[in-house]
């Protein structure tokens, strides 16, 4: 895995932007075609199937898609989640969620993916990138095709980059 998961602070590539205070996002079908994965495949191989869902609940939409990347034993499932809810939102989900995490294990900090970032890993559901930005709050998860299996070194950033290409899609 990338550097060990504490309080850390990852800087992902300067490819990855940070959008704008003023950016405001809108939910968008087929999330997982508009995704870039480059660099998780680059680590445990090419993609594969993809499937797409959207849901609305009062006052968000949210958007989930799923990709398996590589193949067994070494290939993961990246399942993204992407909720559009009124201006501002995305913080309010975002801060809330984090003292949840908080409590549950240590996080690293990620500069340059939205407002604000981190990852977490959980030894059943694997490694999370979860971001903000004004009315978005997106979670990108990537666990092992084969439970169990280790994750490769550099997922975090991996999973950044992902993030990222989901600002810039689902970006109004």
């Amino acid at each position: 895995m990338d550097a060990p998961l504490s309080s850390g602070t990852v800087r992902p590539s300067a490819a990855m932007a940070t959008p704008s205070p003023s950016t405001s996002y809108r939910p968008l079908d087929a999330l997982c075609a508009r995704l870039d994965l480059r660099m998780v495949a680059d680590l445990v191989g090419q993609s594969g199937d993809h499937r797409d869902v959207a849901a609305v609940s009062s006052g968000s939409t949210g958007s989930a898609c799923a990709v398996t990347v590589g193949r067994l034993p070494g290939g993961v499932v990246v399942t993204v989640r992407a909720d559009v809810g009124a201006p501002n939102s995305g913080r309010l989900m975002y801060e809330g969620l984090r003292q949840v995490q908080l409590g549950g294990g240590p996080v690293t900090e990620l500069t340059g993916v939205g407002a604000a970032a981190y990852a977490y890993s959980d030894p059943i559901a694997g490694i999370s990138v979860v971001t903000y930005d004004a009315n978005l709050y997106l979670t990108v998860t990537a666990a092992p095709l084969r439970a169990g299996a280790d994750l490769p070194d550099g997922l975090i950033a991996g999973l950044s980059a992902t993030a990222s290409s989901g600002l810039s899609a689902l970006r109004a």
